[in-house]
């Protein structure tokens, strides 16, 4: 079953906070138990060094152990005096006596339950398996042979010669005046004696337990919020996406965040604004492209079906006629051709170390016998033999700047001038072309490269322009990786700037 992705998030990030949860609850309680108890055997042992030194004392007293061995209530008066009197098992001077214990290890039935039968004993409630032997149990006195003198492991499940049992045995010094008399071991293991403390410690542990529940059901619900939340700018990108592609180009989505969907969003607003605006072009440029191609096509067919009439006669001037209108359509064709090879990047250049000032110096000499037919001079202002480098083609730039050169003869007066300047500025080479009057309006400048855009449309036509010449050269530019940008003539007509970022030769 193939899962969408609100709930792979959604089972992602609660898993993941469970898993969290259930880490931190396993190493809490680890953590609280432990601590938990090595405090209360801190204090426990407390009461054994305070045990130890009443011993100590008491040692020096007698001279022996055997006050305690003889009469062990004695033991019993000093647990009393710690707080922790109970009753003591029988002993015997040599050990153990063998008689049953009156601190059964855990599980065995107590004093109380044995002697009944077992209908009886099933009556009672069950005992206590997890209480743990009191302080006074737990402890035993050794003398400096380690024999024992009071206090037997035995009646805790832990014997005497039991390596692991040991592993949890505490040996406290017994001294007097400094000398080692003895030994009091006690066994802790881990255990909690003191019933108000287990109570304690079974309470926070239980409201460990409450608050990871509570932060398993917070989780969930702030997972289903956050995805829903992170979900929202993807469900409303879908959307807009699939109006896109019903052609409806003037969806917007709402921006609401400053974060990655946020500026996801903003990515689709401007690809939506970029596909309006091309679909604005197109339809302009095939509206564009319809005028201008109607126009010709209406002439050649008048003037051909008044030739099929006999309306006029097939002379020499009207097939000339016919003949500029051919080549005039003929060449808005191939400037169409041109275009779209640029648009499309399919125009080739060979892209190596050219000299600018050989190509503005060959490309001005070709245009200086056409120029002076309309008696246009032509000046150029750089060094022929100072070479100005860019990287490119120097085919397509002697075109750029032969288209240039052309739209200044088609649209300046008879007896004007025009001016070349070339230059290199830092990094960047820089080309001026300008020429005199006829300027351009303010309005028309920025619209200069559009394509089929004419600031005289009759004039224009009458001079052979199609309106695509300076679209074309702007994408020469910038296949080059250069700039080109339109201004007033000082010399009273139009400036054409190019910017070529330079290279060294």
């Amino acid at each position: 079953m193939r899962l969408n992705i609100f709930p792979k998030l959604f089972l992602a990030m609660l898993l993941a906070t469970i898993m969290v949860v259930l880490v931190m609850v396993v190493f809490m309680n680890w953590s609280f138990r432990t601590g938990f108890t090595a405090y209360h055997h801190a204090e426990e042992l407390d009461k054994v060094q305070e045990l130890a030194e009443v011993l100590g004392t008491e040692f020096a007293n007698h001279n022996s152990w055997d006050f305690l061995r003889d009469d062990p209530q004695q033991w019993e008066k000093l647990l009393g005096d710690l707080g922790e009197s109970a009753p003591l098992p029988p002993q015997h001077p040599a050990g153990l006596t063998g008689q049953p214990p009156p601190f059964p290890p855990p599980g065995a039935l107590p004093p109380d339950r044995a002697h009944l039968p077992p209908p009886d004993r099933a009556k009672l409630p069950p005992p206590d398996q997890d209480k743990p032997p009191p302080l006074a149990v737990r402890l035993s006195l050794r003398d400096i042979d380690q024999q024992q003198v009071v206090g037997d492991f035995r009646h805790v499940g832990v014997s005497p010669g039991d390596r692991s049992g040991r592993r949890d045995v505490t040996k406290v010094e017994v001294r007097t005046s400094g000398k080692l008399v003895g030994w009091l071991m006690v066994w802790q293991g881990g255990v909690v004696t003191n019933g108000l403390a287990r109570s304690f410690l079974d309470q926070q542990v239980r409201n460990l337990y409450l608050i990871a529940l509570f932060a398993t059901g917070l989780s969930f619900l702030l997972a289903i919020l956050l995805v829903r939340h992170l979900l929202r700018p993807v469900h409303s990108l879908t959307q807009g996406a699939q109006t896109l592609t019903a052609g409806k180009f003037e969806t917007r989505i709402e921006v609401t965040t400053q974060d990655e969907l946020g500026r996801l969003a903003q990515a689709f607003n401007t690809l939506a604004e970029a596909l309006q605006h091309n679909e604005i072009m197109r339809q302009q440029w095939i509206a564009d492209i319809s005028h201008e191609l109607r126009t010709p096509i209406a002439v050649l067919r008048s003037e051909i079906e008044a030739l099929l009439d006999g309306i006029r006669q097939p002379t020499l001037e009207r097939i000339q006629s016919l003949h500029m209108d051919v080549l005039g359509m003929g060449k808005l064709v191939e400037d169409l051709y041109q275009l779209a090879l640029s648009d499309s990047a399919e125009l080739s250049l060979v892209a190596e170390p050219v000299d600018l000032t050989a190509v503005l110096t060959d490309t001005a000499l070709s245009a200086q016998a056409r120029l002076q037919e309309k008696h246009i001079s032509l000046t150029t202002r750089f060094d022929p033999q100072q070479p100005l480098w860019i990287r490119g083609d120097a085919e397509r730039l002697r075109q750029l700047f032969s288209n240039l050169l052309g739209n200044s003869y088609r649209y300046t007066d008879e007896g004007g001038q025009v001016e070349i300047l070339a230059q290199q500025q830092g990094n960047k080479v820089m080309v001026s072309i300008q020429d005199s009057a006829p300027g351009v309006p303010d309005a028309a400048l920025p619209r200069l490269f559009e394509r089929l855009f004419r600031v005289d449309k009759s004039r224009s036509r009458a001079l052979g322009g199609s309106g695509l010449g300076l679209s074309i050269c702007k994408n020469g530019v910038e296949a080059h990786g250069g700039t080109i940008q339109a201004a007033h003539s000082p010399l009273g007509g139009l400036l054409i700037e190019v910017v070529f970022p330079a290279e060294s030769a």
